[in-house]
């Protein structure tokens, strides 16, 4: 194995890593075209002393992988982002409209503890004050804290 077989291989892998840092799926294609090329200059005699035939090979077998197979292979690796309408949400609202029972004093300067499920959560207050022992309830939840207000029940 020559010295431009390597490089071809070597670049080809690093194209398809770079593909986790750089959106798009593009650029793998691009990192396939290049393996492809390593492997026929090693497999064609001659083929490993001809520069542009190797780059035109490289743009070739990049073009062809990049026309036929992207669109097959991104819905194997497409994601979502978040934030995106279509994304599954990563909390959903159903506690609220809940109840649940201060265990610790919430205003609206200061967090306090709510009892609900069986454990305690931080809950905050927009503007009302609320003291151990009253029931809330539930507005909605931010991460690991709930927001409460004052409950009809």
């Amino acid at each position: 194995m020559g010295i431009s077989e390597i490089i071809w291989l070597v670049l080809g892998l690093g194209l398809i890593l770079s593909e986790f840092a750089l959106p798009g799926f593009v650029i793998f294609f691009f990192g396939t075209g290049a393996l492809l090329t390593g492997l026929l200059t090693w497999l064609i005699p001659g083929l490993g002393s001809n520069l542009l035939l190797q780059i035109i090979l490289w743009l070739g077998t990049s073009a062809l992988s990049l026309g036929f197979l992207r669109k097959k292979l991104s819905s194997v690796f497409k994601g979502t982002l978040l934030g995106d309408s279509k994304a599954p949400q990563l909390e959903s609202d159903a506690d609220s409209g809940q109840t649940a029972t201060v265990v610790q004093d919430i205003s609206p300067e200061k967090a306090g503890r709510i009892s609900l499920h069986g454990t305690t959560w931080t809950a905050k207050s927009f503007d009302e004050h609320f003291q151990k022992g009253e029931t809330v309830e539930i507005l909605k939840k931010e991460g690991m804290t709930y927001w409460v207000t004052r409950s009809l029940i």
